[in-house]
């Protein structure tokens, strides 16, 4: 056999390899760049995202915009939720922590030393201290919404196929203590008690097919069922707020003070306008909206009687901090005392969407920033 035939077949089967691996890489490079293309918001926004200045203190705080912001409080400190990250700052805007959760639709519950943020319709969560993460878990459905107590237990509900909800609660190392779940009621809200012994759930089942709502308690260091349920209306719970004489429910029709030992309702009183905002606090207040848009901020008594009104327009936010309530209205920040008196206003230099009250301070969230107003 001609030896010149053999190098030009292997010369020929090389050019043909060659030209074959070329073709491959050519091909994963133009799919790797449709990838990236079709995905390039969801690409870009963690690198935005982590180029956030650790450490770099002052206000305004500049953010970058790649998605929206949850502004919460932990403790003295700050802490902001996007669908990547979790940021914490000090008091002073300098950031503490910046953590990548990786969850798909997170949401967060905090307090003064913890935050729970978990992953809504998902089945992930994560416990986080102000500088990093504690522990990690996942339930085996998917979770409908979950709520930190006051230490380092957390309340999670879940969605079943056999159940309506199953409420989940977890202490500070992520081992489940408690576990209540029923075919019949569906879990609209939960709160702990102040020292995270008990918790109360509001439920609502059907009855000749109209919905009727009850809020029911349990003892989480002796759980062998519920220590009272009490039925409070055929309207939705908007929010409990547990304090020392009773717990405080906020419905679609009116509120409710319910005794937090025997679950009796001690005082209530009906709403004739819709409710906007429930600002939680040592003052018991509810903004309320007519058909027509016009706001009215209501004080309550300790026997749920009226005790103030005042009109308000385009009000953003409604926060309570200690015998003061603050309202965020335009670029206007307004305190007020328990009487509806006002006492104070701050000019603002920009528009603000939220606002947080921390150690005599406001943390105003605006557009890709958060500014601090020291209050007087």
């Amino acid at each position: 056999m001609d030896k010149r035939n053999d190098i030009i077949r292997f010369r020929r089967k090389r050019a043909a390899r060659k030209f074959g691996i070329n073709l491959i890489v050519f091909a994963v490079i133009i799919i790797a760049v449709v990838i990236i293309a079709a995905n390039w918001g969801s690409i870009i926004a963690p690198l935005k995202d982590a180029a956030l200045d650790v450490g770099k203190g002052g206000f305004p705080v500049d953010l970058p915009g790649s998605t929206d912001y949850v502004l919460d409080e932990l403790g003295d400190n700050f802490c902001l939720l996007t669908d990547t990250y979790f940021y914490t700052y000090n008091s002073d805007g300098a950031m503490i922590a910046n953590i990548q959760h990786g969850l798909q639709n997170p949401a967060m519950s905090s307090n003064s030393k913890r935050a729970l943020i978990y992953d809504r319709n998902g089945r992930d969560m994560k416990f986080y201290s102000r500088s990093g993460e504690v522990y990690s878990n996942s339930t085996e459905d998917t979770i409908d919404f979950a709520e930190i107590g006051n230490s380092e237990r957390c309340a999670v509900v879940t969605k079943s196929a056999k159940y309506s909800n199953c409420l989940y609660v977890f202490n500070g190392d992520g081992k489940q203590i408690f576990r209540w779940a029923s075919p019949m009621y569906l879990i609209d809200r939960v709160e702990f008690s102040d020292d995270d012994g008990s918790i109360y759930a509001s439920i609502c089942g059907a009855e000749n097919g109209e919905l009727e709502y009850y809020i029911i308690r349990f003892d989480l260091d002796n759980a062998e069922g519920s220590i009272w349920q009490t039925y409070v209306g055929s309207h939705m719970v908007f929010s409990m707020e547990y304090s020392q004489d009773g717990i405080f429910a906020v419905t679609a029709g009116g509120a409710k003070l319910l005794d937090w030992v025997s679950g009796e309702i001690t005082a209530e009183t009906s709403f004739l306008k819709n409710v906007s905002q429930i600002p939680s606090g040592d003052i018991r207040a509810v903004l309320l909206e007519d058909s027509g848009g016009g706001e009215a901020l209501t004080v309550y008594s300790s026997t749920l009687e009226v005790s103030a009104a005042l009109s308000l327009e385009d009000t953003e936010r409604v926060r309570t901090y200690g015998d003061s309530l603050y309202v965020l209205s335009g670029r206007r920040l307004t305190r007020y005392d328990s009487a509806l008196e006002e006492k104070a206003a701050y000019e603002l230099d920009d528009d603000y969407s939220d606002m947080i009250i921390i150690g005599g301070n406001a943390y105003l969230l605006g557009y890709n920033m958060v500014q601090r107003v020291t209050l007087t």
